[in-house]
């Protein structure tokens, strides 16, 4: 079976994420103000109208999902071989929902279903995956109906390492001894990945939300990563930014 190495110089970390949105220069603009991104058009897989970059680097992308769908982040994984990680998801519990194909911003993604029922990306990328910083992705929280189930799909697939988290259930990511992710109990909302953008200032970014037009879903907490809080769009989707 196919498998991504854990000492790969990329091993699984949030790397990417992509926002299907009707409004994608409202969005745009909320995030923009709120993360500092860099937002010119284009995309990945030539199926977006925006692209956000942060020192360069891109970071995230903007679309319309071309149905009646709420608005949905979808995070993307890194990894060394797309289409290896393809062959191996449908015997981990997986399903590919579109790709492996090449992309705008240079390399190879996918879109799929993990074995928890979430949607998520892998993308192998021909640049480097830039280290966690301020408007860059540096944590990924999985709202799971079978943590277990999610835990073996990536060990398997993305050779992370798990141990327990502070939360009864909860569980921690890590790669080449990094925490990435973290992964819980759906409970009653659907499968989903959250994706945690970095911060400089997690206050100042609560209030340049609310000044933007969004608004604050889990209020600043402390915990044993740093200070974080859950943000919401002008669409209200929720994205986590954490103080890095």
């Amino acid at each position: 079976m196919p498998t991504i190495d854990e000492a790969s110089a990329r091993g699984g970390r949030p790397c990417f994420a992509e926002l299907d949105v009707d409004d994608t220069d409202a969005a745009a603009a909320f995030y923009a103000a709120v993360l500092g991104w860099d937002v010119a058009p284009g995309g990945l897989a030539g199926h977006h109208r925006a692209l956000a970059r942060c020192d360069g680097h891109p970071v995230a992308a903007f679309g319309s999902p071309g149905v009646a769908a709420p608005p949905v982040w979808t995070l993307h994984l890194a990894v060394d071989d797309v289409d290896a990680a393809a062959e191996a998801l449908d015997e981990l519990g997986g399903e590919v929902l579109h790709g492996p194909e090449d992309d705008d911003a240079g390399g190879r993604l996918l879109v799929a279903l993990d074995a928890g029922g979430a949607s998520v990306g892998l993308w192998d990328a021909d640049d480097a995956v830039p280290a966690p910083g301020p408007g860059r992705l540096c944590w990924a929280e999985a709202a799971s109906a079978e943590p277990g189930t999610t835990r073996t799909f990536y060990r398997e697939l993305l050779g992370w390492a798990f141990t327990d988290g502070a939360d009864v259930g909860h569980l921690v990511a890590s790669t080449g001894g990094r925490p990435v992710a973290g992964i819980g109990l759906a409970g009653d909302a659907l499968p989903h990945w959250l994706p945690f953008f970095g911060v400089p200032d997690v206050d100042a970014a609560a209030g340049a939300a609310r000044a933007a037009g969004g608004g604050v879903v889990v209020p600043v907490t402390a915990g044993p990563r740093g200070r974080r809080a859950v943000l919401s769009d002008p669409a209200g989707t929720h994205v986590g930014v954490f103080e890095v």
